[in-house]
């Protein structure tokens, strides 16, 4: 069973995280990929991210995915957590690194996987959609656009975001005629359970 728990922004509704979980969350453990933040300048949402991850009591272990513990530390985690970012970044570095396989396995047995809004995307059949937002260049090695495709709509975070919203208006613009678009605000989640 897929378990998916994809926001805009962690910090602005990790809250309904335990209901979507549905047992006591307090004493797991998480572990916290960053990589998307690492084309950023701006990066407060990982800090925030990551104290509300211990605001629901649980232990944050930041993944370096180039690590050689890394596929031992996503597997003794009890969820999955990739922040935002460059989306094209990640995808590029997830490939190089292999972690890419590593969490599509684990989400395949059934382990939450939690993603922020280029850990959302990711999710989807193919990322480039989402150029208008990401800046395609952040991933000069990645020689397809392919995602995860664990889900057949395309996220479309920070709706209503005072420095991503005319973004999200020309992604709707440009393919909601093309791609089945799911765009939400940076308090929704997009919540899978199939």
């Amino acid at each position: 069973m897929k378990k998916l728990f994809l926001v805009s922004s962690f910090a602005d509704s990790y809250n309904q995280f335990p209901d979507f979980v549905g047992e006591n969350i307090s004493g797991k453990s998480v572990a916290f990929i960053d990589t998307a933040s690492h084309t950023e300048e701006r990066k407060s949402y990982v800090d925030k991210a990551e104290e509300a991850w211990i605001d629901l009591g649980l232990t944050v272990n930041r993944v370096d995915i180039f690590d050689t513990n890394v596929a031992t530390d996503i597997k003794a985690a009890d969820y999955i957590y990739v922040a935002g970012g460059n989306t094209f970044y990640l995808m590029q570095e997830l490939q190089k690194s292999g972690v890419d396989e590593l969490i599509k396995e684990h989400i395949k047995q059934g382990k939450i996987y939690i993603g922020e809004s280029a850990g959302s995307i990711i999710m989807c059949p193919n990322i480039e959609y989402i150029k208008e937002m990401d800046d395609i260049t952040m991933g000069p090695e990645l020689n397809s656009y392919e995602g995860f495709n664990f889900i057949s709509e395309y996220p479309l975070p920070h709706v209503g975001n005072k420095y991503l919203n005319e973004a999200v208006e020309t992604i709707i613009e440009t393919y909601q005629a093309t791609l089945q678009l799911h765009p939400f605000t940076d308090e929704e989640v997009f919540l899978i359970k199939e």
